[in-house]
């Protein structure tokens, strides 16, 4: 007999018929299989899924040998023949009603999980652009909480309205210059408690820098330099130009530079010998090298210059690098007699604000305090936005090699009054600007010229002794 059909009732059928006639259950749940399979239309790997569960409901039918001639005692037809039930026949083989098929179906749906330690771990995408990102916008959070700290150190200048002012500057010398910052520097020789107006400069000093680079020069005037300047009347005429301050403050000053030196200043610092002396004090001291010709005055002018800002002058009795405190620092900027003249005395100035200059650029803990203590004692035209901007650039200025103005002169007595006569104007405003901003074949202006010949016509001065 074949084992694809079985008698029944004289009659061959299939075992699927015959079990599906003899096992009502059997029959409900391969209707039921076979409505879900009509029901999923998800695709090649539904139909694949709805297949195996067919197939594997009709191989466990079959190999568990229901109807297998050769397990024929576990007939179920047999029991019932016998008057039992299809109950007495699941117990007697130790199922239940819903059999092997239900668990095995569920075990195997649970055999086609892989183990978690074999499933391959999701693999997380390294996002280089989100990084560069985050790291932007963290320098940008930082750039701007510095910049707000920098400007609250400024919020405590001596601050000096001068928009609308056109502080003397050429229309050419503007386009030509228009690569440089240039800012006046000028030490005041007001005294400590005295106000700022009035007061001469003792130092003048331009600092340039150059925006691309960052590349910086100081250019010391000297300031018994003979230009021309504005008297109290706003007159024009030709005098020291350390008398400019005394007459219209810092701006008749910048003014007097852009004028006579073919300039764009817009922009200047007024200090004292105090503010001096607090912030060498406040930054610990500078390093400064004394020389033996300095020391004679240094300890001759130092009283005097401790009276006027309220502390004690320690001697120096040596030579060489030493640390200055701010007594000893603004004297070295005072002295002139026998140490150098007015020249010696500007390239002191500049030494000792390259000095404290990078002193302050190492210790930015100090800032807070300088702002407190020296801030007050300092006027300035710069608003707090551009001055912040300058303190955060210092650390970065290229410092190049100093420059003195003029560089030819005439030192001596003119009309009963010591002069420095530049020989000619003419000639070092054209050596300035090669020096400082590298136009080689500068033309100076109408204006510049035009002084120049008038220096010359008033003093009879056209060749320098120095």
């Amino acid at each position: 007999m074949s084992r694809k059909t079985r008698d029944l009732d004289n009659a061959r059928y299939s075992p699927e018929l015959i079990r599906k006639y003899e096992n009502p259950e059997y029959a409900r749940r391969a209707e039921e299989y076979e409505r879900q399979a009509r029901a999923e239309k998800g695709g090649r790997h539904g139909r694949q899924r709805t297949s195996r569960r067919a197939e594997s409901q009709r191989n466990y039918s079959y190999d568990e040998g229901y109807y297998d001639s050769r397990n024929s005692q576990s007939d179920p037809a047999r029991y019932q023949e016998q008057g039992y039930s299809y109950e007495d026949y699941l117990a007697a083989r130790g199922e239940s009603r819903q059999g092997k098929h239900g668990a095995s179906r569920r075990a195997g749906r649970g055999s086609r999980r892989q183990p978690e330690a074999s499933r391959p771990r999701k693999r997380h995408r390294f996002h280089l652009g989100r990084l560069i990102r985050n790291i932007i916008i963290l320098v940008l959070i930082l750039a701007v909480a510095l910049f707000a700290y920098i400007l609250s150190l400024t919020k405590n200048l001596d601050h000096v309205d001068t928009s609308g002012k056109n502080f003397a500057i050429n229309d050419q010398v503007a386009s030509d210059l228009k690569g440089y910052r240039n800012i006046a520097i000028l030490g005041s020789d007001a005294r400590r408690g005295e106000s700022y107006t009035g007061s001469r400069t003792d130092a003048i000093i331009i600092l340039s820098i150059k925006r691309t680079t960052g590349e910086t020069r100081m250019i010391s005037v000297m300031r018994d330099s003979y230009l021309k300047i504005r008297d109290g009347s706003g007159n024009l005429m030709l005098d020291k130009v350390t008398h400019a301050h005394a007459y219209g403050g810092g701006v008749d000053t910048i003014s007097s530079l852009n004028r006579n030196l073919d300039l764009n200043i817009r922009e200047y610092v007024v200090f004292n010998w105090q503010a001096v002396a607090d912030t060498v004090d406040t930054l610990g001291g500078i390093e400064v090298d004394v020389k033996k010709n300095e020391i004679a005055d240094l300890n001759k002018w130092g009283p005097e210059t401790g009276r006027n800002v309220g502390s004690k002058y320690h001697k120096i009795t040596h030579t060489g690098v030493q640390t200055l405190d701010g007594v000893q620092a603004t004297t070295y900027c005072r002295i002139r007699k026998t140490s150098g003249g007015d020249t010696g005395r500007a390239q002191r100035y500049k030494k000792i604000m390259s000095a404290v200059l990078k002193k302050a650029a190492s210790s930015p803990t100090k800032l807070s305090t300088l702002s407190k203590e020296v801030m007050p004692e300092i006027r300035t035209n710069m608003t707090q936005t551009q001055l912040a901007t300058l303190m955060l650039r210092a650390p970065m200025m290229d410092m190049q090699k100093s420059i003195s103005w003029p560089k030819s002169y005439y030192g001596g007595i003119v009309n009963g009054v010591w002069y420095a006569i530049p020989t000619t104007l003419n000639t070092n405003v054209k050596r300035l600007h090669r020096q400082a901003f590298g136009q080689t074949d500068y033309v100076p202006s109408a204006t510049c010229r035009a002084i120049s010949d008038e220096i010359v016509s008033q003093t009879g001065v056209s060749y320098g002794n120095n």
